[in-house]
């Protein structure tokens, strides 16, 4: 079956190039206000990942040039970068990189595995990350909410599941929940990761379920925990519906005529 993404884009390469793009306004924001830090961390994220894609192409007997010229892994540095807290030890940094490319990589290469892959990563190294969270960005949002508008104005990806989980979000704001429009990863990962055809159901309505479902159980934890960061729980949670989406497939597929 061929997605709405597939027809508009004549290339995965270059799907993943203008995806890539679409990240620009937000680390032009990033490297504004944390400087050389965020600048050091972009480049080391950035080079682990081509280099860990190319040795996972060597050790398969790939062409190594299919590392540069599809930019999955230079997707998934910058959005690593973008995630993780600013003071994360380059370790950790390096160790989210790899992981996410090797689980790519399991599954055959880009677009193939069922889960996205930056969402592993996260949870995996959750339990090591920084325990000063970053403060909310007003900025680093708005930026990052311009991006994703850019994708759906291209029709690079669907736009059922982010505005399932943004209905629930606007309804729950009498609740106290105005407080996660200003979360960075909020953006990211519904623009960039929920959005992912792999991961998500097929059909528009098992979509927009998905992100409903998602949006009901960020709010509700959020406003049970209070937690000031939600990169974990969003990434657990979307990560919980990636692995439910064959089920919600099956559920909503029309029963067979007699």
């Amino acid at each position: 079956m061929t997605t709405t993404t597939m027809r508009l884009a004549p290339s995965l390469a270059r799907r993943q190039g203008l995806t890539l793009f679409a990240l620009l306004p937000g680390v032009l924001v990033l490297l504004t206000q944390q400087g050389r830090l965020a600048l050091f961390n972009l480049l080391l994220a950035l080079g682990c990942s081509v280099l860990s894609d190319m040795a996972c192409q060597a050790s398969r007997k790939q062409p190594l040039a299919t590392s540069w010229r599809q930019p999955a892994s230079l997707l998934t540095g910058t959005l690593l970068a973008l995630l993780l807290p600013i003071d994360t030890p380059a370790a950790l940094l390096l160790a989210a990189c790899m992981i996410a490319v090797l689980w790519r990589q399991l599954f055959g290469g880009t677009a193939h595995g069922p889960i996205h892959p930056v969402l592993v990563s996260l949870l995996v190294l959750s339990p090591c990350l920084p325990t000063i969270l970053p403060a909310q960005n007003a900025a680093l949002s708005l930026a990052l909410l311009g991006g994703g508008v850019w994708l759906l104005w291209q029709g690079l990806i669907a736009w059922q599941a982010p505005a399932g989980f943004c209905l629930v979000l606007l309804v729950s704001l009498p609740l106290g929940t105005g407080w996660l429009l200003l979360q960075p990863a909020l953006w990211l990962l519904l623009g960039w990761v929920m959005t992912d055809g792999n991961s998500t159901p097929i059909t528009p309505r098992g979509r927009l379920i998905h992100g409903q479902a998602a949006g009901l159980l960020c709010v509700g934890f959020a406003a049970l925990t209070q937690w000031s960061d939600i990169t974990p729980l969003l990434a657990a949670i979307l990560l919980l519906l990636s692995a439910a989406a064959p089920l919600v497939d099956q559920l909503l597929q029309p029963a067979p005529r007699t």
